[in-house]
């Protein structure tokens, strides 16, 4: 199978993981066509051996290509409404907060992709956020086996969901205070180094946060709209990944001898019932193409509802990772 192809926004930390991930990927792609805003446009990045020179989007024509995968978080409107009208080409976006729920589906492979068997092109398929990713990667066997009804789920955001000025913000925050020198207001509006901030993104007036309100949004979408979902969301001061804790209730009881076969079987996770030691963000989540499932208890009162935490990494498994998956199941030929 061979196809042409475009990228949008390689140089966004997920489109840098895309890239990669493409670079060894098995996808016969006969052309790739990245873009870029028009400042940064005409960089040389190199792919599968070869230099590709970025492009405007005032260049970007979604009809010459069969598959457009979308990793730039803000788009122009002319830009969003060629992906939104196009008809020949499949549209994979990791930012499908930028669409209505109408004009997108929502899709992660290890949990609903078998939609994508009867997806036409011109429908946009919108990637799961990272921390939906993680919770859901989870979630979905539970669910599947003993049938979520509520869950309450505090979610540990890294720098890095604000993108490159993030990390960098962090960074600079954190080298400025080990030289004992006080730290710049970066885009989090507030010190995040050796910090946890409990606002992620914009404060609806509702008061939960664009961030919250997506995680529960999206959620939602994938494991069904009879399910309950509250969320919470605080920054902390790491650079990549993400943990999230669920509080889960059921309308059956957890069977927690078989919950380690039922991860076992479980795509996309890793599960061990008695590890050996406490698993890392850094050292076994970030990178790895697998959610960290920890600690799955029961209530207190032994009924039905379980505890757990989870750990993923977000730029790979959180949003790149899920892109190529749905690529690769798309009938592009």
């Amino acid at each position: 199978m061979t196809l042409k192809v475009a990228l949008l926004g390689p140089s966004s930390l997920k489109g840098e993981k895309l890239l990669e991930l493409l670079d060894d990927a098995d996808l016969a792609i006969e052309q790739l066509a990245l873009f870029e805003s028009e400042e940064a446009a005409g960089r040389s990045l190199m792919f599968r051996g070869h230099a590709c020179r970025t492009r405007p989007y005032s260049e970007f024509d979604a009809g010459a290509v069969r598959l457009v995968l979308v990793c730039e978080p803000v788009l122009d409107a002319e830009t969003v409404s060629q992906l939104e009208q196009e008809q020949g080409a499949y549209v994979v976006d990791m930012y499908p907060e930028r669409y209505t729920n109408s004009e997108c589906c929502l899709v992660h492979p290890a949990v609903n992709g078998t939609v994508l068997e009867s997806l036409d092109a011109g429908r946009v398929i919108g990637v799961p956020g990272s921390a939906t990713i993680t919770a859901a990667l989870g979630l979905a066997p539970l669910h599947a086996a003993y049938e979520l009804l509520k869950v309450n789920l505090t979610v540990l955001v890294a720098a890095s969901e604000a993108e490159r000025e993030g990390v960098e913000a962090l960074a600079q925050e954190t080298a400025r205070l080990l030289n004992g020198r006080e730290p710049e207001t970066g885009c989090f509006g507030d010190q995040l180094a050796f910090n946890l901030l409990p606002d992620v993104g914009e404060v609806l007036p509702d008061r939960t946060t664009r961030f919250e309100t997506q995680v529960r949004t999206q959620l939602t979408q994938l494991l069904g709209e009879d399910l309950e979902i509250e969320v919470s969301a605080v920054r902390m001061p790491v650079f990549y990944g993400n943990l999230v804790m669920a509080q889960a209730e059921t309308r059956q009881a957890v069977n927690l001898d078989k919950v380690q076969e039922l991860m076992d079987r479980a795509p996309g996770v890793r599960y061990d019932h008695q590890p050996t030691r406490q698993p890392s963000l850094v050292k076994d989540a970030v990178g790895q193409e697998v959610a960290i499932v920890h600690r799955i208890r029961q209530d207190a009162e032994q009924a039905g509802g379980f505890a757990l935490h989870l750990l993923g990494d977000d730029l790979g498994l959180g949003g790149a990772l899920a892109a190529l998956q749905i690529a690769q199941r798309l009938p592009l030929a």
